[in-house]
């Protein structure tokens, strides 16, 4: 229908009516409008109103559809959201106001015995959480807040579940039991009840829900989410009896009222007849990891169970046509349609995208439907298979005819296992890694010996871990792929074989043995230099970690160890088991020991400094302690430890997360204080409660370290004063004036210490400043920009200022300040979500016009308002880069038209041995502009381009 007309139907109703209408009117109503009572809508409205009044826009959207929104429409989300990066989905929840339920609550009102309330209640409850009260919903600071954060301990969970009801998705409190009970306080959730505004709504109640409805595939597709399917309904023992209550609104009333259950319209359609729920799941089958989507029942959270395969959109529509009406129910019939083009395009994104992918538990069924989808991955590299029903030949097909270039199998059959590596002994392959598939020794042997056989080919790299056999079995495999490499390493990168998850799976009373047998068999082969097990959430536990100690005590000759053991419930005990393996290894020069996520305590770190102490010869150390039980004692005792370690050059310490105060900041010191030989430095103090007198305390050890050459600091969300940060830094910095490499992650007011001080590195020559989401705006620039000038030396230099209010004048300046850096080859701009138009994008270019050494440019001006004006001025700068070679160029969302998208490609053509990078998504382009552009890159070397 026109617009125009139905605005003139929407006002005469309510003129007439007001803004809502009984049942016999909107039922009379229907047979003027739409023609009788046997119209589609009116099925519709009698299901879903009954004997109720209904609003004049709820009427007419169903009568003759929803009205377009649009692009002008204050309703509409104009921004374009990706699938990948954390700002982006909060981005789109702030927008379209959808707030996320912190699960904190959820257990508030499992244990009250109370329902979930709608959004509308939900904004006035709160919860005490880690003894302070906050808002029962998750708040849009928060949100921007978990999107830059490098580390979070907050999960993102979309739930996926039927309504048992009309009135009330869960009015038996079954969901609500299930999420109260299997998920962390600290997860936040996505619940369209508590999540959305539900009716009645007013106004901008409304416009929030469309907004949200928009783009609701990210809630469920989104890299940075995961999902919980709620896929069984309340059993008959769960629910409650007739003459119970639950509250839920009523438009009688006009307010939330309590309904006796039998006076519920109840729904038992099952989870999987349901349109919308097939949907949901479809959504998040899309993501790089089916693990990402789990299925949720009284017995808890099953990621390895009923996982289900990316659907292609004409096997989705086929099964779809066929299960209408019969077994698949949607709200409304006029549903179909758009859910199916939403599927396909949700599909295609996702598979046009992903560049790594993992699939696990896929039945027979669901791995063929993959193998179906994977001709549609056209950037896949990597492909990791877990217990999954494989077919080796079909498999083999499907990768050969792909771009995939590694392959990774974990617990799949044996045999088949095999036939994979011997299908894809071929020169495409770079990795083929098969784990815990049950391979014994004698196998191992024999397949190696089948792989000597394939003399004058180019073989991939293979690694073969967590063998189920005996020590004997396990050294003879070893000493056969020895045999054939001469290997000297054991890690991800250039192993053959790499030895994981050996114990995993077994009775607690077996682990440490077993662990230490199995690690002791392989790291006993003496000729071992350098080792990297990667354990990542496997629940070792301090058993696990003692039996792994067992295996490091014999490795007198490694040189280098990489232990990644996050999220393994490892305590003090476990700790000091490792600290004792790590005692051993006198010849270690490079040690990284990741234990984010773990329980070790003030004892535990104790327990390691002590292993620390014995590393005379370590000189590159990073130890990653984030979000464990320590604090201010815990690193006094590290600093003794790093005191000791006299020829360490490189030291990475994370301790985010984990309450260190003015008092461990200040026994830090005194350890960094005598590491004389240190060149570069990673301090990361996130979120700790550092206060302005140990900020001078830590400036003070800093500037004994003569010898620093790189120096990255994080010091966002601690207790740092504006004043004291810029004064701090200022300081800082003109301490280091030999320094070679900074790299600042701070707020805006660390932003002006920083122009004070980089004025005083004269010899800098690589430079990250995030500056990220500051507003710092035009003024901001200009004082940044009067520290850039004076390095003269500088040749790499990053700089991050997305959504800082830069325009016209912040880009002038910002230009001029780039002008002066004739040394630099290597610089990245980070400049979406500004205001840089036109002229902004033509000074640009100016700037770029003077790095005549530049070898490699990312310019990424997502989301701006260049236009094609723009675009052409910024493809002149492009034009005179004589010397680059690689050039990463995201245009995403600016305005640009056919006339400046063909004169950027002219340009870049020009550059002949250009390897290119570019995104020209979501602009105005025609079919044939595309076309033309293609044409004219073609080319170019090598090029990624999206448009």
């Amino acid at each position: 229908m026109p617009k125009d007309s139905r605005q003139d139907i929407h006002a005469m109703l309510q003129s007439s009516f007001g803004d809502s209408l009984e049942r016999d009117r909107w039922v009379k109503l229907l047979c003027c409008l739409g023609g009788s009572s046997t119209h589609p809508a009116a099925s519709a409205l009698l299901e879903e109103f009954g004997e109720s009044e209904i609003s004049v826009k709820h009427f007419l959207d169903l009568l003759y559809g929803p009205e377009a929104v649009q692009d002008d429409a204050p309703e509409a989300v104009s921004a374009e959201y990706g699938y990948e990066e954390p700002k982006h989905l909060a981005s789109f929840l702030n927008a379209a106001d959808i707030r996320l339920v912190r699960v904190a609550f959820l257990k508030k009102l499992h244990r009250l015995g109370q329902a979930m309330p709608r959004r509308q209640e939900a904004e006035r409850a709160y919860v005490e959480l880690r003894s302070h009260v906050t808002t029962a919903l998750v708040t849009p600071e928060e949100l921007t807040a978990w999107a830059e954060a490098e580390q979070n301990c907050h999960r993102i969970i979309s739930v996926s579940h039927a309504w048992e009801s009309q009135e009330h998705p869960d009015p038996h409190n079954y969901q609500l039991g299930l999420l109260a009970e299997h998920l962390k306080e600290t997860d936040w959730v996505f619940y369209d009840y508590l999540s959305l505004y539900q009716s009645s709504c007013d106004e901008d109640q409304e416009r929030s829900f469309r907004a949200g409805m928009k783009h609701m595939h990210l809630l469920y597709s989104h890299e940075g989410t995961s999902t919980v399917r709620i896929e069984g309904l309340t059993p008959k023992e769960c629910q409650k009896k007739d003459l119970d209550t639950v509250q839920v609104y009523s438009r009688k009333l006009g307010r939330v009222a309590p309904v006796r259950i039998k006076d519920l319209v109840l729904n038992d359609v099952p989870y999987a007849s349901r349109g919308w729920c097939v949907t949901e799941r479809e959504w998040s089958a899309t993501r790089s990891t089916s693990r990402a989507s789990a299925r949720l029942s009284r017995a808890g959270l099953a990621p390895e169970e009923h996982n289900q395969a990316p659907t292609p959109p004409v096997l989705f529509r086929d099964r779809v046509s066929k299960s209408v009406g019969n077994k698949l129910h949607f709200t409304r019939r006029g549903d179909v349609d758009p859910v199916l083009k939403l599927q396909a395009t949700v599909y295609r994104d996702k598979a046009r995208s992903h560049k790594n992918l993992s699939m696990s538990h896929l039945d027979r069924t669901q791995f063929g439907i993959f193998l179906d989808a994977l001709k549609d991955y056209s950037q896949l590299e990597r492909l990791q298979l877990k217990h999954c029903e494989i077919e080796a030949a079909a498999l083999c097909k499907a990768i050969e005819a792909s771009p995939i270039t590694a392959v990774q199998l974990e617990g799949i059959d044996t045999s088949q296992a095999v036939e994979v590596v011997k299908g894809l002994m071929h020169e495409k392959m770079r990795l083929i890694s098969v784990d815990a598939c049950g391979l014994r020794g004698a196998e191992v042997a024999n397949l190696v010996q089948e792989l000597m056989g394939l003399e004058g080919r180019q073989l991939p790299q293979l690694n073969l871990n967590g063998f189920d056999m005996e020590e004997l079995d396990l050294v003879e495999a070893v000493r056969s792929v020895k045999d054939l490499t001469g290997a000297s390493e054991l890690d991800h990168k250039s192993a053959l074989i790499q030895v994981c998850d050996t114990w995993l799976g077994l009775p607690a009373e077996l682990q440490e043995k077993i662990g230490a047998t199995a690690t002791k068999a392989i790291l006993q082969a003496h000729f071992l230099g350098n080792l990297k097990l990667d354990l990542e959430e496997k629940v070792l536990g301090d058993a696990g970690a003692q039996g792994l100690t067992e295996g490091l005590r014999g490795l007198s000759q490694l040189q280098q160890l990489t232990l990644h053991l996050p999220n393994n419930n490892i305590g003090d005990a476990g700790a000091h088991g490792l600290a004792e393996g790590l005692q051993g290894l006198t010849q270690l020069q490079q040690l990284t020991l990741t234990l984010n996520w773990n329980q070790i305590g003030d004892a535990g770190v104790q327990g390691l400094t002590e292993g620390l102490r014995g590393l005379s010869q370590l000189q590159q150390l990073t130890l990653n302690l984030w979000n464990n039980n320590i604090g201010d004692a815990s690193a006094r005792g590290l600093a003794e430890g790093l005191r000791g370690l006299a020829q360490l050059q490189q030291l990475t310490l994370g301790l985010s997360h984990t309450g260190l105060g003015d008092a461990g900041v200040q026994g830090l010191t005194e350890g960094l204080r005598g590491l004389s030989q240190l060149q570069q430095l990673t301090l990361n103090l996130w979120n700790n409660n550092i206060g302005d007198a140990s900020a001078r305390g830590l400036a003070e050890g800093l500037r004994g370290l003569a010898q620093l050459q790189q120096l990255t600091l994080g010091l966002s969300h601690t207790g740092l004063g504006p004043e004291a940060q810029t004064l701090w830094l200022a300081d800082t910095i003109r301490w280091l004036a030999d320094t070679m490499g900074l790299s600042y992650t701070v707020g805006a007011a660390g932003a002006q210490g920083l122009a004070k001080g980089l004025c005083f590195l004269v010899q800098l020559q690589q430079l990250t400043l995030n500056l990220f989401d500051n507003k710092i705006g035009d003024a901001g620039v200009q004082g940044l920009t009067e520290g850039l000038r004076g390095l003269s030396q500088l040749q790499q230099l990053t700089l991050n200022l997305w959504n800082n209010n830069i325009g016209d004048a912040g880009a002038h300046i910002l230009a001029e300040g780039l002008r002066g850096l004739v040394q630099l080859r290597q610089l990245t701009l980070h400049l979406p979500f500004n205001e840089i138009g036109v002229a902004s994008a033509q000074t640009l270019a100016e700037g770029l016009q003077g790095l005549t050494q530049l070898q490699q440019l990312t310019l990424d001006l997502r989301n701006n308002g260049l236009g094609d004006a723009g675009v052409q001025g910024l493809t002149e700068g492009l034009r005179g880069l004589a010397q680059l070679h690689q050039l990463t160029l995201n245009l995403r969302n600016n305005r640009l038209g056919d006339a400046g998208a063909q004169t950027l490609a002219e340009g870049l053509r020009g550059l002949a041995q250009l390897q290119l990078v570019l995104n020209l998504r979501n602009n105005r382009l025609g079919e044939r502009a595309k076309e033309e552009v293609l044409a004219l890159l073609n080319s170019l070397p090598k090029k990624e381009i999206e448009i």
